[in-house]
């Protein structure tokens, strides 16, 4: 076989391969989702002081311990409702003396010109119930980091980035933040938190879709490949 008539055969195969590196990627993505929800749904907690390796996120959890509102995190650019606004992470103290961002959820920025919203909370010891589950993701972050001002407080951070966080806390933070149960007072709104962006099923069909274009090509290339054959031996 000539490489003018071998490269058809192995640019077929390369698709057909693609096709299908596709779908078992789409497949493995919605078994990902599933325990993820599964983990979400999990009724089980655990308590943060009994927490000694990081369990399989996310985890509900709770725990006795202490607000700082004095040094909260604003993470920018998150939308509700059509209005602008922020997440703001509160550090936790927890009895063994470590330190968790808990995200109360939204809060209200109308302008940039106004100052940063700085959200009280409570003070006193208390429990705290939520999900304890993996930083929100920063995409791609563009430019340098720049230090956090420790002496300026609340600070608006538009990448969650664990290495600036950790200079301005110091080595007790942990890197798993948690999610405030919506149900808990010092919550800012009450929303749900969002488990995924779509569920498992989604990347189901889509490793269907997948399959079903490299069934297609495939058939398209045996079918072709046939009746070049039978061509060639007429």
């Amino acid at each position: 076989m000539s490489a003018r008539t071998l490269i058809p055969h192995l640019a077929a195969l390369a698709a057909v391969a693609g096709f299908i590196a596709l779908m078992l990627w789409q497949f493995d993505r919605a078994e990902q989702k599933r325990r993820v929800l599964d983990n979400w749904n999990r009724e089980q907690a655990i308590a943060l002081d009994d927490i000694e390796q990081v369990p399989e996120l996310p985890q509900p959890v709770f725990g006795l311990g202490f607000f700082e509102p004095e040094r909260q995190i604003l993470l920018d650019n998150k939308i509700r409702d059509g209005r602008s606004g922020v997440h703001v992470l509160t550090p936790w103290h927890t009895s063994d003396n470590r330190i968790f961002l808990v995200n109360r959820g939204w809060a209200h920025w109308p302008s940039r010109d106004r100052g940063l919203p700085d959200p009280d909370a409570p003070e006193d010891r208390l429990e705290i119930r939520g999900m304890l589950n993996e930083p929100p993701g920063v995409g791609l972050e563009l430019g340098d980091s720049i230090k956090l001002d420790s002496r300026q407080w609340p600070q608006l951070m538009t990448y969650f980035n664990h290495q600036r966080l950790t200079a301005a806390f110091g080595p007790k933070l942990q890197r798993q933040i948690i999610q405030l149960d919506p149900s808990h007072p010092a919550h800012l709104t009450g929303d749900e938190w969002k488990v995924v962006t779509f569920g498992p099923d989604r990347h189901t069909g889509y490793a269907f879709t997948w399959g079903t274009i490299a069934l297609v090509v495939a058939g398209i290339w045996l079918v072709l490949s046939f009746r070049s054959h039978r061509a060639r031996r007429q």
